[in-house]
């Protein structure tokens, strides 16, 4: 394994004794980020992405200790194999050393020709012996391999999509283990059990009069974990059982992890951007659209039915009688949603984009298909793009003076009915398109996108409606 030092030199690092060597620690670096030697900086760093999505250490929270180790030490490199090539002088020592390398090589005696390897062959049978030992997250990286140099290799595709089921089987099973109950225990949950029934009760009672409310809500990382949705209460009058982010941040007393630390309720990070705020000597927003249809969902202090949840590097939670969404850079897009009961609808938001890129996410069926229109009001960027079984296509995008907010507050609009989406700022279209195969589903959401910068964006006077 290769270090880059400061400097751009590289050594090598020895690895402690007892610990495993993986198959994937004997490829260099542009093997294992999947490029050629001749790859532009551009397609080094959309391997890295690709790679690092799939490996990343919190996608494995529920898998073995064995699985979760290879996800760490795969990403550790990858991220190793991107600082290097992504740095001019660190990628041409590192060429020079591997050119070395294998002048050293070839200056030795020439030993006998050895059997002519099966490589295919060879990657199919560790594949499966990984998945006779249970070990799914190595088998699905090592058949992942395969198909990159032959995706019609034998039944790989049906052991690739069995690997991937017993690993989601297997976080379900885990989800579901229930802790043996002592007596005195018992006693405890009978206890609160009694107080539950009594609140749920009362709370039924209160939820019967607010039906059009959401039933739920949740989040999506950018490596694709879908978490668990945040604790809904039906009644306006009941407080939220999800954690709002506390008012007064504070610095974390140890350094992050190199990988995503668990779900915490304690304080997020010192904010690097001072807290927006609405002076009397902003602009004020358009009024809202013309009422349009039944209201399905209508949220001025988000305080109850959205997730809080924060993690090393994104944020999502209610704060100040608003919603609040952060992602450092590079992380991609984070986002929440909510479910109502209606697929054509029109959606209104006011959102304040401090930095980065602000906007919604339409149509969510999945981590994997949904709508999303964002705008970067500090540039007047905007766009429109459709993400279909993981693949994203750009709709529509472009750059507009009267989206060039300075303050980075505006009034979104949203209107779907059918495949047709209507997309307007400050009560300006900007988007008007006929998108063929857009999820029929009726769950939408807010969200960022970090790309080379962090952002943040906040949201207020929520509401949508039913198309009549």
């Amino acid at each position: 394994m290769w270090h880059v030092s400061a400097a751009g030199r590289l050594s090598r690092r020895r690895k402690p004794h007892g610990v495993p060597v993986y198959d994937f620690e004997k490829l260099d670096f542009y093997e294992l980020l999947g490029v050629s030697r001749s790859a532009s900086p551009e397609e080094i760093k959309r391997a890295y992405r690709r790679e690092i999505a799939r490996y990343h250490p919190d996608r494995f929270v529920n898998a073995g200790p064995e699985d979760l180790e290879y996800a760490r030490r795969r990403s550790q490199l990858l991220t190793e194999a991107y600082a290097t090539l992504s740095n001019p002088s660190a990628r041409s020592a590192y060429n020079l050393d591997r050119r070395r390398q294998s002048a050293r090589k070839s200056s030795r005696p020439t030993p006998p020709p050895p059997t002519q390897r099966d490589h295919q062959a060879e990657l199919y049978q560790q594949a499966r012996d990984h998945l006779e030992a249970g070990r799914y997250v190595q088998a699905i990286a090592t058949l992942r391999q395969l198909h990159r140099i032959n995706p019609f290799y034998r039944d790989s595709a049906e052991l690739l999509a069995d690997a991937e089921s017993r690993l989601r089987s297997r976080a379900t099973e885990k989800r579901s283990i229930v802790s043996p109950v002592t007596p005195r225990r018992l006693t405890l949950v009978v206890g609160v059990a009694t107080v539950i029934a009594l609140v749920g009760g009362a709370v039924w009672w209160l939820g019967a009069q607010n039906a059009l409310r959401s039933a739920d809500a949740g989040v999506v990382a950018p490596s694709g974990a879908l978490l668990s949705p945040a604790p809904i209460e039906p009644a306006p009058d009941t407080p939220a059982l999800a954690t709002p982010l506390p008012t007064a941040p504070q610095e974390p007393t140890t350094p992050p992890a190199p990988s995503l630390p668990p779900e915490t309720a304690g304080t997020p990070p010192t904010q690097t951007t001072p807290e927006p705020s609405l002076t009397p000597t902003t602009p004020p927003l358009p009024p809202s659209p013309e009422a349009e249809g039944a209201v399905l969902l209508r949220d001025d202090t988000f305080a109850e039915g959205w997730a809080a949840v924060r993690r090393a590097t994104w944020s999502v939670g209610p704060r100040d009688g608003r919603y609040r969404i952060t992602a450092e850079a590079q992380v991609g897009v984070i986002w929440s949603y909510r479910s109502i009961s209606a697929s054509d609808i029109r959606m209104t938001v006011d959102v304040e984009v401090v930095e980065g890129e602000g906007g919604v996410i339409l149509r969510f069926r999945n981590e994997q298909n949904y709508l999303i229109f964002t705008v970067a009001p500090q540039t007047g960027d905007f766009r429109l793009e459709q993400v279909r079984d993981g693949t994203p296509t750009l709709i529509a995008s472009g750059m507009r003076s009267d989206l060039r907010v300075p303050d980075g507050r505006f009034r979104l609009d949203a209107r779907l009915r059918g495949d047709q989406v209507r997309m307007s700022v400050n009560g300006q279209v900007i988007v008007e398109e006929d998108i063929l195969s857009l999820p029929t589903t009726s769950r939408f959401g807010l969200a960022v996108v970090a790309r080379e910068t962090r952002s943040e964006a906040w949201f207020d006077n929520l509401e949508i409606r039913a198309l009549p």
